[in-house]
């Protein structure tokens, strides 16, 4: 495989990798579904912190 070959094959790989990505960030943005996760996370995370021991010394 000559050099050029092989740096055309790494660029291209590169290229579609960035489109993926790019593309998976837009959906993501679009549809709000960062928020969407942290909110069902928060749910999660307030069970655990609701089970916790509280010291109610002053």
């Amino acid at each position: 495989m000559t050099m050029k070959k092989r740096v055309c094959k790494i660029l291209k790989t590169v290229v579609v990798v960035f489109a993926v990505l790019f593309g998976l960030s837009v959906v993501v943005y679009y549809f709000n579904l960062d928020m969407k996760m942290a909110a069902q996370l928060q749910k999660i995370m307030d069970k655990v912190y609701d089970r916790r021991k509280r010291d109610r010394r002053l």
